[in-house]
């Protein structure tokens, strides 16, 4: 069983699409289908209950971020496959079936991720290289292209190519069951930003398995379409977060190497 485990805030319509896009893809996969609510206020429990009857939903009373969320539906999960989507996220084609395969066909695959569109079909830049701090400043500053300060995210190109990569985004994710017991749960210390980044770092440092990207599985992202609701709150949030990951596994040093293996 497929497991989709969708946090959802005050985007109603986007989390219809997003259901809808799972039952018309899905094909012959067994699958279920949890939302947790973060309290949201657009009446998002009625309009999808009157026309998803087989959803879980969750409610929370208030907002408790989006790794909370995400952690309270994989705990109700019973796939041994969990597929983490965000409300904004649109499945195209055979993504599900074909994510699915690749898990399957891959024992070293912990997790797969799709290609990510813009809904005007320009590609999403949505693998990165783990953060250095240094890479991080001199990108700010345009510099992004000299030597091992070369540019955080991915390529286009990059994107179109099948490859192990270090830290896709959330956004779209298909983990093994087994691969996310051995990692733990998103830390709910970093509720909004940098829990990916954390979960991702976390598997490569402690378990064996790897994450890929497989461009033909491809979906549609309406990129920040629930933080954007955050206003200048949202860039406080993620420099709380990228400080956290810091704090947490660099305290000393910069990132880019992991008990002894360097990451390109």
């Amino acid at each position: 069983m497929i497991s989709f485990i969708i946090p959802n805030w005050n985007h109603k319509k986007l989390l219809f699409e997003c259901i809808s896009s799972i039952y018309e893809t899905t094909g012959a996969e067994i699958c279920e289908v949890i939302v947790v609510d973060n309290a949201s206020k657009d009446g998002s429990a009625g309009y999808i209950s009157s026309n998803f009857s087989g959803v879980i939903w969750v409610q929370n009373d208030t907002n408790l971020g989006y790794a909370k969320a995400v952690n309270q539906g994989v705990r109700l999960s019973r796939g041994n496959l969990l597929f983490l989507l965000n409300n904004d996220v649109r499945l195209l084609g055979g993504a599900t079936e074909n994510l699915a395969s690749f898990l399957r066909g891959h024992p070293d695959a912990g997790a797969v991720a799709p290609a990510l569109y813009y809904p005007d079909g320009r590609i999403q830049l949505s693998c990165r290289r783990f953060p250095t701090l240094s890479a991080l400043v001199l990108e700010s500053f345009g510099i992004d292209k000299i030597g091992r300060f070369r540019r955080w995210k991915l390529t286009g190109e990059e994107h179109l190519r099948s490859n192990t990569v270090q830290q896709p985004m959330a956004s779209a994710l298909m983990v093994r069951k087994e691969c996310w017991d051995a990692v733990g749960p998103l830390d709910e210390r970093l509720p909004l930003y940098f829990n990916d980044v954390d979960w991702c770092y976390r598997l490569y440092s402690g378990t064996d398995c790897k994450i890929y990207l497989l461009p033909e599985a491809k979906v549609i992202h309406h990129w920040g379409a629930s933080t954007r609701l955050l206003g200048y709150k949202r860039r406080i949030e993620f420099f709380k977060g990228l400080i956290m990951f810091y704090r947490k596994h660099f305290p000393f040093s910069s990132a880019g190497r992991i008990e002894g293996r360097p990451f390109a």
